[in-house]
């Protein structure tokens, strides 16, 4: 059994037929299904849109393993559960919630909590150095990808793959011939990137390069430039 994901995109109660919209992934996974047993049963759950997507819970559940796979941490670290409540406990005392109120679950969870809790592994695994199993730009919602973007700046990982050692990349041109040491780098954009990442920045252009990866660019600010050694006069 595994389990697929679709929206509804048209009900027919006289029929008893629903039509859903399914990712290439999940249809493809659907039809070989199929090919192998055309009488299949499939089982339906609902959801409103408030609550945790299976893609939030499936990236936060991912990020949960990578952490439990670096075993960078302390005894907590037995095994995947352990680490799971470990990280449940630090969401709720650092968001003044009662012990067990958080959860990715569908029946109790919701969207922006997920969010915040995904965030904080993000920030985990970028302070530790710790691999990725999945590239975050896949997977975060369009609203947090900024914070993903901070992060990798001031922790030197790259934002595409999380990859070390990386470089920051500046997005706005700074002009011909100006030497960059002397210059007040504040308010500039850019984005950290490793050598990979890097020259394919530098093939396809910024503007392409950032719609084809979603970023936007971080605007460099006191705390970037002291991290990177930046000229802020």
């Amino acid at each position: 059994m595994t389990e697929l994901f679709g929206q509804v995109n048209k009900l027919d109660p006289d029929k008893g037929l629903v039509t859903l919209r399914m990712s290439d992934d999940d249809l493809h996974t659907l039809q070989k299904y199929h090919a192998t047993n055309n009488q299949q049963v499939l089982s339906v759950i609902a959801s409103d849109d408030n609550e945790p997507t299976p893609k939030q819970r499936r990236f936060a559940f991912a990020l949960l393993n990578d952490v439990w796979l670096s075993q960078v941490g302390g005894a907590w670290l037995e095994n995947v559960e352990s680490t799971r409540r470990h990280f449940y406990g630090m969401y709720e005392y650092y968001h003044g919630l009662d012990f067990g109120e958080f959860s990715l679950s569908a029946v109790k969870g919701n969207k922006s909590d997920t969010n915040e809790f995904i965030n904080m592994l993000l920030d985990y695994t970028a302070l530790h150095n710790i691999a990725l199993s999945v590239k975050p730009l896949n997977e975060l919602e369009t609203q947090e990808i900024a914070h993903w973007e901070y992060q990798c700046l001031m922790n030197k990982c790259c934002v595409i793959c999380g990859k070390r050692p990386s470089d920051l990349h500046h997005l706005d041109t700074i002009g011909q011939g100006v030497d960059r040491r002397k210059t007040n780098h504040l308010k500039h954009r850019a984005v950290q990137l490793c050598r990979e990442h890097h020259q394919m920045a530098h093939s396809l252009g910024v503007e392409t390069f950032l719609q084809r990866e979603h970023l936007t660019g971080i605007k460099i600010d006191e705390r970037i430039a002291e991290v990177h050694r930046l000229n802020t006069k």
